[in-house]
């Protein structure tokens, strides 16, 4: 016999959750806390049969976003398990699920999210039928006056994937229906029984306003808590970005400093011994260069310079000055 399994996410959770999604950029990933129900109905039949009918049903009751996208797994989609023990702490025992945000108007596992949903599996120690993946997406109208968003809960196995169907109580019911009801929370039967109410000799209008003011004071111890958890991160998150600054600027003062230190150590580095030996070995001869001219001496004819002093024995000194240049000097 099939035992049918619904998802039925509370209303605080489920604004939480568009919030979460709201003021996201693009992206975001985070864990779904609750607990799993087992329900059975008696059912009596026409002929005197007695049958038991049993479903499950995935309750969710609160939500843990990630501080940042692909925070507990790599690009190869392998998780880092005790990345996430850290992230979800006494509550690790609490998730039933994990969701996937997307800014995009259609969305779908991809590979990659198979293979993190399987490594979940695992870490969480659950069956694939009562573990599933919630895909939320958001649309914006092409005037930006409508915005829409969409959830589904979808299950994986060694075969395929299938949708859960989704339940918010009191949200999207016809409203000549009876309003659905669901179990009490573990939290709500311990108010009941500290208040120790008389039903029998009790009026009910004074039950119910004893059950109000036990509940408005339980509310008020929680909020008080609340935003002291929440002044408690924001200086933790304030630290954080000091010490980066401090980080960066501790780098650049490095840098500035032993950067200059180390390019003039560079510039003034000796010469080592093998080079002096070489330099000493190998002298550089500059006679020997190929493409430096010869010179050559060449003797001045004697007759020549008488010839050109027409006879008389006498030279000019200008014509001795300009061949002595020419001719006493040749290159080859």
């Amino acid at each position: 016999m099939c035992t049918p399994i619904l998802v039925s996410l509370s209303a605080p959770a489920f604004s939480y959750l568009l919030y979460e999604n709201a003021k996201c950029t693009f992206q975001q990933e985070g864990f779904l806390l609750g607990e799993i129900i087992r329900k059975e109905t008696k059912i009596i039949t026409d002929n005197d049969q007695h049958q038991i009918n049993v479903s499950k049903t995935i309750k969710i009751n609160s939500v843990m976003p990630c501080p940042q996208n692909h925070y507990f797994y790599n690009a190869t989609g392998k998780i880092n398990k005790d990345k996430i023990k850290d992230f979800l702490g006494n509550q690790f025992s609490e998730v039933v699920a994990w969701y996937k945000y997307q800014k995009i108007p259609d969305s779908k596992l991809s590979f990659r999210d198979k293979i993190i949903h399987r490594q979940l599996l695992e870490l969480f120690d659950t069956s694939p039928e009562l573990f599933s993946c919630c895909l939320l997406t958001h649309e914006v109208s092409w005037n930006g006056a409508t915005q829409s968003f969409s959830q589904s809960f979808v299950r994986c196995n060694g075969i395929g994937c299938d949708k859960l169907p989704v339940s918010i109580p009191n949200l999207s019911e016809q409203n000549n229906m009876y309003k659905s009801s669901e179990p009490a929370s573990t939290t709500f039967n311990k108010i009941l029984s500290d208040l120790k109410i008389d039903n029998k000799n009790t009026q009910g209008l004074v039950i119910i306003n004893k059950i109000q003011n036990a509940l408005q004071k339980h509310i008020e111890t929680l909020v008080k808590d609340l935003s002291e958890s929440e002044k408690y991160l924001y200086d933790l998150e304030k630290e954080v970005r000091q010490l980066e600054m401090y980080k960066k600027e501790k780098e650049k003062i490095t840098e500035y400093l032993f950067g200059d230190s180390i390019n003039t150590n560079q510039r003034t580095t000796p010469v080592s011994n093998n080079n002096q030996q070489e330099n000493k070995t190998n002298p550089i001869d500059t006679t020997s260069d190929e493409n430096s001219p010869e010179i050559v001496r060449t003797p001045i004819n004697k007759k020549t310079i008488r010839g050109r002093g027409k006879g008389k024995g006498k030279i000019d000194s200008k014509e001795l000055r300009k061949n002595s240049k020419t001719e006493e000097y040749g290159v080859v």
